[in-house]
């Protein structure tokens, strides 16, 4: 049944408030303070440095919502939510959810963005480390599902030396090497994410079977001799012309009728469906100078341009694909 008109746009209007209430609480630490049991509010706003009134206000909209539970004047973290809520587990989403937070003030200055066509002013600057470290782990959180799935998807058994451009914590390089033992992955990143993604690595006691590069992919080599190359998550933060640039270095990265897998959020050709992948492109028009959501026939012709052809279709994910390409003989 179609929603009602009204109702939905109570929910869309209304929907900062959830978001709100649930990333801040996540930013000041009250879901790890709950880990151990139930808490009355006072003892958690003692803990924590906070005004116990207004705690037990969030904690009360939270258990509203059923993230939380709440019994004789305590509150818990619901089952079900815990896993997801706590820091450290394989189904954690702390990380995206505290760089969420900090995207949350980009997006409350869409205004600006939107009457002078440049993203965010914080957006000029570095992020600081914690920023840093929110967004790369963040990128482990929500792609640990889908990289198990890339890899049940995707055949690498004939690959042996993969490259992992713009590989963050070097979750999918981590993951694929698990699954094909034969796999020598390389993350590429810059110098300030590979210590993060050598961490995971060596957390998955993977050292020997993949190394990290530091450089910038938009300006650098990104080296030669891989037989393919894993591109995920990165055109939709990069211009076309970037784009194209960037697909020119990966066709120099690989050997003749090597493979390249270009992962992202592509929209249809009416550039409205999937609605995630719309919406994402305000998440860029605010947080980089021209990147986008791009469609698959766009990303196509770029890679096509680039000396890549045969191309296939996987869909992974919930509102992701895979583009698959091989390099030709010649440009």
């Amino acid at each position: 049944m179609k929603a009602d008109p009204q109702q939905r746009l109570d929910e869309l209007s209304a929907g900062y408030q959830n978001a709100v209430i649930l990333l801040t609480a996540n930013h000041l630490g009250v879901f790890p303070a709950l880990a151990a049991g139930p808490r009355v509010a006072a003892d958690l706003a003692s803990e924590l440095g906070l005004d116990a009134r207004a705690l037990e206000t969030t904690l009360l909209a939270l258990a509203a919502e059923g993230i939380l539970s709440q019994a004789r004047g305590t509150f818990c973290l619901a089952p079900d939510f815990a896993p997801l809520l706590l820091p450290g587990g394989s189904q954690s989403r702390a990380s995206i959810m505290e760089h969420n937070y900090h995207l949350l003030r980009r997006w409350v200055g869409l205004d600006e963005v939107l009457r002078t066509g440049r993203p965010a002013a914080d957006t000029q600057r570095p992020r600081d480390g914690t920023q840093l470290r929110a967004f790369i782990c963040g990128m482990a959180d929500i792609s640990r599902q889908s990289s198990e799935e890339v890899a049940r998807k995707l055949d690498l058994s004939p690959f042996n030396r993969l490259l992992d451009v713009g590989g963050g914590p070097g979750t999918a390089a981590i993951t694929f090497a698990l699954r094909y033992p034969q796999l020598r992955c390389v993350v590429y990143d810059l110098p300030e994410v590979v210590p993060i993604a050598r961490e995971e690595i060596a957390r998955a006691k993977l050292e020997e079977r993949v190394a990290t590069v530091a450089g910038d992919f938009l300006e650098d080599p990104l080296g030669s001799g891989f037989d393919i190359l894993y591109v995920s998550n990165i055109i939709h933060s990069q211009s076309v012309g970037q784009t194209a640039a960037l697909f020119g270095r990966c066709r120099e990265a690989l050997v003749a009728g090597g493979t390249v897998v270009v992962k992202d959020f592509f929209l249809d050709d009416s550039r409205v469906e999937p609605a995630s992948a719309a919406r994402f492109s305000v998440n860029m028009l605010v947080g980089t100078a021209e990147g986008k959501s791009y469609t698959l026939d766009e990303t196509r012709e770029l890679l096509a341009d680039a000396g890549f052809g045969d191309f296939r279709v996987v869909t992974v994910a919930r509102a992701s694909a895979l583009l698959v390409g091989r390099r030709g003989p010649s440009a």
